[in-house]
């Protein structure tokens, strides 16, 4: 007997529910399309601080672009960059479309994460730990507008600092440093017809330095900017190489109390250049110029008599002072002009700032887009506050062997590139430098003025 066909239930693979009409499939594509951009960004970005490789070509990207003359590796490491990103969007977009194309809940979710994941990016620290400007650091007082005016009468983009040239040598050029004594002593005679002419020739600059050191006090009135005017280095380098100079001939003629009159001026005023200086140029400068005078001064005693009263007046010009507060200023100046130029900037324009990214204003809208996600400022000069309070700590009680290490420590551990704040560890990394030889050249000032200002008043 036959059996009547039976028909089985189907039991395959439903078919897939409509998607709907095109326009709410371009629609999905499209949230699609921007979430993977987004996650493809986050992807780069973890990936970037996780290996150090990666971290390091970003480093030199932020580096070459605020660098002139740096477009050919920013290129290279541009296109790889935006390779990657390329790669990853497609990438993450086909997986999100086989996966969440039928859920907009799903799409939903997706972006639920992504924010999550950018307000942690965005999150801040509530506040700066160390706030401090270059006012409060370094305040005017009666009279520092003109001592300020008088000293930038030679600033870098003042025409009298730009325009100075110094008097040429005939080779071989020398080395105008008072030591050791007796190559001193042969470049003195190789070049006194020169250096006495010089120093005709730099009557102005003299005339400079005599106004300026008749201040008891020299302002810093310079705003925390990258294009505030700084002091020429040439002219007051030139007048204070070739004033040592004089002094140490007068000395070897046996006018003794002459060489310590013409040297006193360039003494004083590196003296008085550092305990109101708000930048490490002026500083320096100032450093500088106290070792030469120092220096000079050792000669002139060593090669000629000096009368009490010459001795008096040098020792007057040694005597005061805090060294230790001294160094802490060197550092503490630094982070208040750092803090007060970059505290309220975005990346992109910190960068463009701090080098010559102007000719690249796409490059700094793109940064500045992305700034909240990559670089939190509080959070970023905390980090700076931190390792300048302790180099501040370390130089003041001169433990200059350590200024090293605790360098080397925020490099390495506090600085390190993370997922959050990549850009802002980044940043700090370009821009730190080593202060420890800063630091030793300050206090072998503080040393060789006391031990000058101990052999002139022994006797």
């Amino acid at each position: 007997m036959a059996h009547p066909t039976r028909t089985l239930p189907n039991v395959s693979t439903p078919d897939p529910a409509p998607e709907g009409p095109p326009p709410l499939r371009g629609l999905r594509l499209a949230a699609l399309g921007l979430q993977a951009v987004v996650a493809a960004l986050l992807l780069l970005l973890g990936v970037a601080a996780a290996i150090t490789r990666l971290s390091d070509h970003l480093e030199l990207l932020l580096v070459g672009w605020s660098m002139a003359g740096s477009h050919e590796p920013n290129g290279m490491i541009a296109v790889g960059t935006g390779a990657g990103l390329l790669v990853a969007t497609l990438g993450i977009l086909l997986a999100s479309w086989r996966l969440q194309a039928r859920s907009w809940w799903r799409i939903g979710l997706g972006y639920v994460v992504l924010g999550a994941v950018l307000s942690y990016l965005a999150h801040d620290d509530a506040a700066i730990r160390r706030p401090l400007t270059v006012e409060e650091l370094s305040p005017a007082f009666p009279g520092a507008d003109a001592s300020f005016s008088v000293l930038m009468r030679y600033g870098r983009d003042h025409p009298f600092g730009r325009n100075f040239k110094a008097p040429p040598f005939k080779d071989p050029y020398p080395n105008l440093v008072p030591y050791p004594p007796g190559p001193w002593r042969d470049t003195l005679a190789a070049h006194r017809a020169e250096l006495e002419a010089h120093w005709r020739d730099l009557a102005p600059e003299r005339a400079w330095l005599a106004e300026l050191n008749a201040f008891d006090r020299i302002g810093d009135l310079t705003p925390a900017r990258m294009d505030a005017e700084i002091l020429a280095f040439q002219p007051i380098r030139t007048a204070s190489q070739h004033g040592i100079a004089i002094a140490s001939l007068q000395a070897l003629d046996g006018r003794g109390d002459d060489a310590i009159d013409t040297l006193l001026p360039l003494l004083q005023l590196s003296r008085k250049l550092q305990p109101y200086s708000r930048t490490l140029v002026r500083t320096m400068i100032s450093v500088v110029m106290e070792h030469l005078s120092l220096s000079t001064a050792t000669f002139i005693l060593d090669t000629a008599a000096v009368s009490p009263a010459a001795r008096a007046r040098l020792a007057a010009a040694l005597a005061g002072g805090d060294p230790e507060a001294g160094a802490r200023h060197l550092l503490t100046s630094e982070y208040a002009f750092e803090l007060g130029t970059f505290g309220g900037m975005r990346i992109g324009d910190i960068l463009a700032e701090s080098g010559h990214g102007e000719d690249r204003p796409w490059l700094r809208r793109a940064f500045n887009a992305a700034s909240p996600l990559v670089y939190n400022p509080r959070a970023t000069f905390n980090l700076c506050g931190d390792l300048f309070g302790d180099l501040q700590d370390l130089a003041g009680r001169r433990q200059i062997a350590q200024l090293n290490p605790r360098t080397e420590k925020f490099i390495e551990r506090d600085s390190r590139p993370s997922f959050k704040n990549l850009f802002g560890k980044l940043l700090v990394r370009m821009v730190i430098p080593a202060y420890t030889k800063v630091i030793e050249n300050y206090w072998r000032n503080q040393d060789e003025r006391a031990a000058l200002l101990a052999r002139v008043t022994k006797s």
